[in-house]
């Protein structure tokens, strides 16, 4: 997989700026056109830029598959449509922050006990397998997932049975690690898709091997 350390507007918790998948990438408005240059290639997708409820911190706000952006209801008119010109949008009606509260593939979502019903609902609408529990000691199940259409990489606080309940609902293996020198939530901290992993620049050479055997599905 093509791999980059980096960062985005001057912080290494670089997964907060983007939700990707395997052909499209959005980023926020101000980043610097490096960086984005630079996830183009190491992702091989076309970089748009956008913004939810306008904020850079798009994975705080939205996830994405390859089949849907998933995009909180109180995003603008004008956000939504920026992003439904590249994929299909699925509106969740939630007044929370959607992307902490869940993470998708293109098979399953895991989804934080504390996701209204509501939206919980909506996201099954779309075919998807849904888990709805808290995992690794966290309810933000969305800040300690990165899941692609190859592999998964979780917080590391997991126990063996919700290893098994992540990949049963991916339908694919996974790993886990830390990241940025020792950050649970790894989507904080970590985007990728099944062609490459952008992470923050303190991540160290153990995290990083440790991430690419869990993204690539050998961990």
């Amino acid at each position: 997989m093509n791999i980059i350390r980096t960062r985005i507007l001057g912080s290494h918790y670089v997964g907060l700026f983007g939700i990707c998948n395997d052909s499209i990438c959005f980023l926020p408005p101000s980043i610097e056109e490096k960086a984005l240059k630079s996830i183009e290639t190491t992702l091989e997708v076309k970089a748009i830029k956008a913004s939810i409820y306008g904020s850079s911190l798009l994975a705080v706000f939205a996830k994405m598959n390859n089949k849907h952006a998933f995009i909180p209801s109180y995003a603008s008119e004008k956000e939504i449509e920026t992003i439904e010109k590249e994929i299909k949008v699925k509106i969740i009606n939630t007044e929370q922050a959607l992307g902490n509260m869940f993470e998708p593939n293109d098979n399953g979502a895991m989804v934080s006990k504390d996701l209204q019903k509501r939206a919980v609902d909506e996201i099954k609408n779309t075919g998807l397998q849904v888990t709805q529990m808290n995992i690794g000691k966290t309810d933000v199940v969305g800040s300690c997932i990165v899941s692609t259409s190859r592999g998964f990489l979780v917080n590391p606080n997991i126990t063996k049975e919700e290893a098994e309940i992540l990949q049963n609902t991916f339908k694919i293996k996974g790993g886990s690690s830390t990241a940025n020198t020792g950050d649970t939530f790894v989507r904080n901290s970590v985007f990728a898709n099944a062609k490459g992993i952008i992470m923050g620049e303190n991540t160290t050479p153990y995290e990083i091997n440790r991430i690419e055997e869990a993204l690539e599905g050998t961990a």
